[in-house]
Formats: structure tokens, sequence, C-alpha cells
């Protein structure tokens, strides 16, 4: 059981995970260390237990079991140096893009016991999926690892290190992907003749619905899409010039490829 958390980096993403955490294990002792402490305690909840420090030096005696390094990966080189005292011992997750396990033990000194980490945007509502991944990870860090994730969503392991890429550009990109059909349902809309907040308002609602009805039926998508769909009816009209094999099957599959190549080249960069 992690006692003692710290989430290095307090943007949107580390906010959500260092207070999903807290509220989950309310016995855990939570710190995140941010250069801009005043807009890291905005981002937090009203209330929440993390506490907030700036610089490494006000963590000096304190010793955490679990580091979440939540900084981009443009930064994160040169922000490690400061940071490897803390991590002594430390179990430490990676959300950084593209950078490699092999590359992060470097930055960190030869530090081993690391594991990387890509969750998506809706950690910061709950609703993350996150995909992990180590290098013959042991028991308890992969317990430590799916309590960390698992307060903010779901989380799944991949096999090896590059389904990490792949994996980025499925439940990474994802939420992008989702929100640009819902924009784009509700131009159609006002193309349609529907006023502009109306056809906003029908289209968010109408994938929130959908959303929902997904992970409750437990059925797969595809059976669920058939359920809406009458025979000759509005549904099956629209799917018939949505879903021509040079249409959204193209569309999505194109994306996807350009996202996971574009997480193998930060990689190898």
């Amino acid at each position: 059981m992690v006692q003692k958390l710290l989430v290095v980096g307090c943007g949107n993403m580390g906010a959500a995970l260092a207070a999903g955490f807290a509220i989950a294990h309310p016995t855990a002792d939570v710190v995140a260390l941010d250069r801009d402490p005043e807009r890291a305690r905005l981002l937090l909840p009203p209330g929440s237990p993390v506490a907030v420090r700036q610089t490494p030096a006000e963590l000096a005696g304190w010793q955490p079991d679990l580091v979440i390094l939540a900084l981009k990966p443009q930064v994160l080189g040169a922000a490690l140096a400061e940071f490897i005292p803390l991590l002594r011992g430390a179990l430490v997750i990676s959300v950084a893009a593209g950078v490699g396990l092999s590359r992060l033990g470097e930055l960190l000194g030869g530090h081993r016991r690391l594991v990387r980490a890509m969750p998506n945007l809706p950690v910061v509502v709950g609703q993350g999926m996150t995909t992990l991944y180590a290098d013959s990870p042991a028991a308890a860090d992969v317990a430590a690892c799916t309590a960390v994730f698992d307060a903010v969503g779901q989380s799944a392991w991949v096999a090896s290190e590059g389904q990490i890429d792949a994996a980025t550009a499925i439940a990474g990109s994802g939420p992008a992907y989702f929100l640009a059909l819902v924009e784009q349902l509700a131009k159609a809309g006002e193309a349609e003749g529907l006023p502009a907040e109306l056809a906003q308002h029908l289209a968010s609602r109408t994938f929130i619905g959908a959303a929902s009805l997904l992970q409750q039926d437990g059925r797969p998508a595809a059976t669920l899409k058939a359920a809406v769909c009458s025979p000759r009816g509005t549904t099956e009209a629209g799917l018939a010039v949505l879903e021509q094999p040079d249409a959204l099957p193209r569309a999505v599959a194109a994306s996807v490829r350009a996202a996971h190549q574009r997480a193998v080249e930060l990689a190898d960069a």
C-alpha cells in the first residue's frame, strides 16, 4: 500500500492523479510539486488534502513510496536531475509520451524501478483510461500502479513497451477524436437549419448518452449500433454514407496510424 505519493508537475493531469488518489486513499500522504504552486492549488478540488510544494528542497527528510512524473516530454530531461535524491527506493511512474524506460532510467541516474503510463484527459472527471508497461514488474508494484490509476478511471497493462505507442493512439488521443465527432455533428445540424446552440446541445447530449449506454449495457458497440437502426430508416441512411470504405473507416484508421507513428517518432527522438 502506497503511504507517501509524490506527483511532480501539478497541471491538469498531475492534479487529477494526486486528487483522485488522495480521495480514494484518505490515510495516504500526497504531495504535489510544481513551479507555480498557486496555479496548482487552483487545479485541485476545493479542500483537497494534497499538499503543494514549489521546490524539492521543501521536501527534505520526506521520502515518497511512489513518484509520478507528470511532466511534458520536452522538459523532462532538464527537470529530473534535482529530483534524483527524492526517488531513492521509490517506484517511479512516468506519464511523458514518447520517453522510453531505457531513456528514463538514464535521466534518473540508473534508477530501475520504473513504469510507463499513458492516461487520457478524462482522468480529470474520474473516467480515465490508462495503459501501463514495465519490465518484469513486481506484483506489489503492479498493485500500486493499479491503485493510482483506478482511482481516476480504469487501467490496463500492455505486454510490450511498443504497444504503449499504439495504445496512445487509441486511448491517449481518442478523446480528441470523439470530441471532433461531436463538433462535426453539431456543425452538420446547423447546416440542416438548427440553431447553433441547439445543435451543440443535441450533439453533446447524444454522444454522452451513447457513451453511457455502451458503458452500462455491456454489449459491443457494433451490436448497439445495429439496435439503433430500423430497416430503411433514418439511421441506416446516415450510416450508409458514414461507413463507406473511404469515409469514416478510412479516416479513423488513418488518424490512428498517424498518431501511432508520431508516438514512435517521439520515442526515437
